[in-house]
C-alpha cells in the first residue's frame, strides 16, 4: 500500500479505498476538496503520508462515522502506576477501539498471569501494545525474572470503517513508546515478524517451554490453526493457552471459534473455559494443555505433504478436512 519515493512516504489512493472499504470516488472527491496534493508515481495516483490524516478525518466526516472509545473505569484511572496510567492514555487514542482488547479483558488476562505465575509469555499479535502492557504489568507485580515475547508484523494500521476509525503509520514506534512509559520495557521483548517465522525458530529464542500463550494474531481460519500448531507443541504440560475473539456472531472472525470446535473440543490433551467479555462480547477462551495431541500432529504432517495440496481444494481434500 506506502510507495517510497524520493525518501518520501506515499499511500495508493485506491488501495486506501479498498481497505477502508469506500468507494475510489469518495477519496478522490476529498482529495479535489480540500486541495490535498495528488501525486502520479508509476501510473498510480497516491497522497503524502502527511496529509493522511487529514483525508481520514474528512472522510469520517463525510459519512458521519463518530469515534468510538471504551469506557475507562476508576480503578484504572484512579491508579497512579505508571503502566494504569499508560493505559488510560491509550484507551483514550482513536486507534484502540474495537481492535485492543478492552479494560475489562485486559484486566481479567492481567488476573490469569497473576494466578498462573508464569515463567515467560508468548504474545501473537501485539497490535498497538495495549495487551502486552497489561500482561507485563502482571509480571512485574510478581517479581519473578520472566519476560513477555511479543510477535506482531506491526504494518500501518489503517481505518476499517465503519468500526475501526483511527489509524497509526508506525505503531511499532508506538508500542515501544508505550511500554518505555509504562516502566515495563525491561519485560517485553518485541518481535517484528509473522508468527510462523518466530514460531519456527522458537526453540532458539526460549531455552524453556510456553508456560502462558495468548494467540490474538490472524483471526482467520487459516491463520488461527497455523498458528496454533505451530507453537501448542512447544507449551508445557499444565501450561495455558488464550484465544481471544472466539465468538463471530460478535467479532466476526471466524478462526478461534473453528479451532475450538474442530480441535480443543474433540481432544482429551486440552481442557476448556469459554469466557464472555464486556463491554462486546467478542470472548477468550482459557485452554489448559494437558499432553500433546498425536491426531492434531499427524494432521499438520499431511497437510505439509505435496499431495495434500493437489487434493486439499478438491472433493476428497473437503471430506478429510471435514472428517478428521
Amino acid at each position: 500500500m506506502t510507495v517510497t519515493n524520493e525518501s518520501k512516504v506515499f499511500y495508493q489512493t485506491n488501495e486506501l479505498a479498498q481497505r477502508m472499504q469506500v468507494e475510489q470516488e469518495e477519496i478522490d472527491k476529498l482529495i479535489i476538496e480540500k486541495n490535498l496534493a495528488q501525486h502520479d508515481i508509476n501510473g498510480v495516483s497516491c497522497i503524502k503520508q502527511d496529509d493522511l490524516e487529514g483525508l481520514i478525518q474528512e472522510l469520517l466526516l463525510s459519512l458521519d462515522i463518530p469515534y468510538k472509545y471504551y469506557e475507562i473505569p476508576e480503578y484504572l484511572k484512579n491508579c497512579t502506576s505508571a503502566w494504569a496510567q499508560t493505559l488510560v492514555q491509550m484507551y483514550e487514542n482513536k486507534i484502540t477501539y474495537p481492535a485492543s482488547i478492552s479494560p475489562n479483558q485486559g484486566s481479567f488476562l492481567r488476573s490469569l498471569v497473576s494466578n498462573f505465575a508464569p515463567k515467560n509469555i508468548v504474545e501473537i499479535g501485539c497490535f498497538t501494545g495495549v495487551s502486552t502492557i497489561w500482561l507485563a504489568s502482571a509480571l512485574e507485580e510478581l517479581g519473578e525474572p520472566a519476560t513477555v515475547h511479543s510477535v506482531d508484523l506491526f504494518v500501518d494500521i489503517l481505518p476499517v470503517l465503519p468500526h475501526l476509525c483511527g489509524y497509526l503509520t508506525n505503531p511499532f514506534e508506538y508500542a515501544q513508546k508505550s511500554l518505555e512509559n509504562a516502566q515495563l520495557s525491561h519485560r517485553v521483548k518485541f518481535y517484528k515478524n509473522n508468527s510462523r517465522e518466530i514460531g519456527e525458530k522458537i526453540h532458539e529464542i526460549l531455552d524453556e517451554p510456553i508456560d502462558f500463550l495468548f494467540i490474538d494474531g490472524d483471526h482467520t481460519i487459516e491463520g488461527c490453526y497455523n498458528d496454533f500448531v505451530l507453537y501448542y507443541p512447544h507449551v508445557s504440560n499444565g501450561g495455558y493457552i488464550i484465544l481471544h475473539d472466539i465468538y463471530p456472531e460478535y467479532c466476526d472472525w471466524e478462526g478461534p471459534r473453528y479451532l475450538i470446535d474442530k480441535f480443543i473440543k474433540k481432544s482429551p490433551h486440552f481442557e476448556l473455559l469459554e469466557i464472555k467479555t464486556s463491554p462486546v462480547n467478542y470472548g477468550m477462551a482459557v485452554i489448559r494443555k494437558l499432553g500433546t495431541d498425536k491426531n492434531l500432529e499427524l494432521v499438520e504432517k499431511v497437510r505439509k505433504t505435496a499431495i495434500w495440496q493437489q487434493i486439499k481444494h478438491k472433493s476428497i481434500g473437503n471430506f478429510l478436512k471435514n472428517r478428521f
